[in-house]
């Protein structure tokens, strides 16, 4: 969900809690005005009727159901401090079949020796059509407070927070391996500005450390396979010498395989660095039945060599968007890995379909959770003479081109999935 959805719903939410709140407080309110302007409308109303009996007028007060004027006895008493009082009472409406609430004002009114009782009555508005009122105003103010906030929303997405997603896409599109200038949208938003600052600082800083380490590992990576042929030309030419003992020329075939294992390191140990920089870097699709093709067809020769079986089925021009090499690298490392740790006898079923490559291979029994081959220098056999880093150089490039690969083991099959 974007920034500006998220901080639109929080206002929303917050506005809906105080406007119910608010509603809340407007009823009473409501209620308590009208009440107070009813009772004076009655107060004025029966302050009135006083006047014209004071007059001598009782006559001429027309009655009616919301003003009655009866006479009293001569010898009623009433306590003069409190001429009238103020209620609420029901009365049962024929022309509405319904029983409405009233406000009546019963007082006390002399002419002389005379004295009267005096009734009004207004209607006074009930809680629900009160709460019916309020709750209309309320929620017509929260409709058009959502709607303003859905416009407004649109118009701060498109006017004041577009510095913000051209930020997110020059971050998306920065590479360390680039030598173009990371550029940041020109803003005059305070907080935009100082980003921009930090960011040009951090991406200079960040594509300086990776030219410094870039330029270490390729000197480090080139500078130590010179010693190494070195070293290995001159066992070669010892162990031409005619005076060795067989142990000796066993410790120089053994110092051989070391040397050729250290520069498979250093090989494998710069492809995973550069992979993980991500310098392989590919926009267009490639046919990867054909590289499948080719690969399975040059380790079919090693495999007949170990009396292992290989059979193949892929499906034409199944196009993903991949590096060459990568790819190349990625079929290679999986058929390699099922060669080495095959059997005797075994066999080897390869199947690319749109979605999916699948290599299963016969092998001995796995001795450790399939999740940590795919670490650095991990192996089912300790002892073997493998690196340990074919599988962990496929996990990165699976991971880089967003793929999904997942290693099964039953009954001594070996089987890897390549999710595209």
């Amino acid at each position: 969900m974007r920034l500006i959805s998220k901080t639109t719903l929080l206002y929303l939410l917050l506005a809906f809690i105080v406007f119910s709140l608010g509603g809340v407080i407007s009823l009473e309110q409501f209620k308590k005005a009208v009440s107070q302007e009813t009772d004076y409308e009655l107060m004025g109303a029966y302050f009135r009727t006083k006047e014209e009996v004071k007059k001598g007028n009782v006559d001429a007060i027309v009655t009616s159901k919301y003003l009655e004027i009866m006479p009293l006895e001569s010898n009623f008493q009433y306590d003069t401090t409190q001429a009238f009082t103020l209620r609420d009472t029901n009365i049962y409406l024929k022309r509405t079949e319904q029983v409405e609430t009233f406000r009546k004002l019963i007082g006390f009114v002399s002419h002389g020796d005379q004295h009267y009782r005096v009734e009004i009555i207004d209607i006074f508005f009930e809680d629900a059509d009160l709460k019916s009122v309020v709750n209309n105003i309320t929620m017509r103010l929260f409709l058009f407070l959502t709607i303003g906030l859905i416009i407004g929303s649109i118009l701060i997405s498109k006017f004041i927070f577009r510095p913000f997603e051209q930020i997110l896409q020059a971050i998306e599109g920065f590479r360390l391996s680039s030598d173009e200038p990371f550029k940041m949208p020109p803003t005059n938003t305070r907080e935009f500005q100082q980003l921009n600052r930090f960011l040009e600082r951090m991406t200079t800083k960040a594509r300086m450390d990776y030219v410094a380490l870039k330029e270490f590992s390729e000197n480090a990576s080139h500078e130590i396979q010179t010693p190494i042929a070195i070293a290995k030309g001159k066992l070669e030419l010892l162990q031409e010498s005619s005076d060795l003992q067989e142990n000796q020329l066993r410790l120089i075939q053994s110092a051989q395989h070391s040397l050729t294992k250290l520069s498979k390191l250093g090989q494998a140990l710069s492809l995973i660095t550069k992979i993980e920089n991500q310098e392989f870097i590919s926009a267009n699709p490639i046919n990867l039945s054909q590289i499948v093709a080719h690969s399975t067809q040059n380790f079919s020769e090693l495999a007949t060599l170990k009396n292992i079986a290989v059979e193949k089925k892929i499906q034409e021009n199944v196009q993903i968007k991949i590096d060459p090499t990568l790819a190349d690298i990625l079929i290679s490392n999986l058929l390699k890995n099922a060669v080495q740790h095959n059997i005797e006898g075994g066999r080897i079923q390869v199947q690319l379909t749109s979605n999916q490559l699948v290599v299963e291979n016969t092998g001995k029994e796995l001795n450790q959770e399939p999740e940590k081959l795919f670490e650095r220098f991990q192996k089912n056999q300790q002892s073997s003479k493998t690196l340990g880093l074919g599988l962990a150089i496929v996990k990165k490039i699976c991971d880089l081109n967003h793929m999904q690969i997942h290693y099964h083991y039953k009954d001594r099959i070996h089987s890897m999935k390549v999710n595209f």
